[in-house]
C-alpha cells in the first residue's frame, strides 16, 4: 500500500527537513564542483578550504571545529592532501602534540579555484534574494547554529 505524501505535510514544513534538503543539495553541488578533481572528496575540500583561508598554520583540532567535523575523517583528508603536495605538516615549537598545516603554493592555486567557483554557487543559490534579505539570513543562520551549538549539541 503507497502512503499517500499529503500525510508529510507537516514534516515537509519542518525546519530540520528543509535544512537537510538543502543541505544535501550544497553537497551535490560541491561534489560535481570538484569532479575534475577526481582523488579529492567534499571532506578534502572543506579541508583546504579551511587551511587555505586561515592566514596562520592551523592543526587538525582547529579544522575539526571550524567544521564540526569528526576527528578521523579530516585526519584521512590531511593525509591525502599532504600525499597531494597541497598542504605540507610544520612542526609546533609551541607544543609538540600537534603539528601545524599550512598551504603549499600548488594547495593554493586550487584553493582560489575551489573559492571561485563556490562564489558562483552563492550568486545562483541567492540571485532571487535582495541583499537585505541575505545579510537577514545570514544572521538568522548565524543565530539558529548558536542556538544548535547551546541546547542540541551533546559535549
Amino acid at each position: 500500500m503507497q502512503t499517500d505524501p499529503k500525510e508529510y505535510k507537516d514534516f515537509e514544513s519542518s525546519l530540520g527537513f528543509k535544512i537537510n534538503k538543502l543541505s544535501k543539495a550544497l553537497k551535490r553541488y560541491s561534489a560535481r564542483m570538484i569532479d575534475e578533481y577526481k582523488v579529492l572528496g567534499i571532506p578534502e575540500l572543506f579541508t583546504l578550504n579551511v587551511i587555505g583561508d586561515s592566514k596562520k598554520q592551523i592543526t587538525i583540532k582547529d579544522i575539526c571545529s571550524a567544521h564540526w567535523a569528526d576527528q578521523a575523517e579530516i585526519s584521512r583528508g590531511v593525509k591525502k592532501l599532504i600525499q597531494l603536495h597541497l598542504i605540507k605538516k610544520n612542526i609546533n615549537f609551541k607544543d609538540k602534540r600537534f603539528s601545524l598545516l599550512s598551504i603549499t603554493p600548488t594547495g593554493e592555486r586550487l584553493h582560489k579555484d575551489l573559492v571561485k567557483k563556490q562564489k558562483i554557487r552563492n550568486q545562483k543559490l541567492l540571485q532571487d534574494f535582495k541583499r537585505r534579505e541575505v545579510r537577514v539570513l545570514q544572521k538568522l543562520l548565524d543565530k539558529l547554529l548558536n542556538s544548535s551549538q547551546k541546547y542540541l549539541i551533546f559535549n
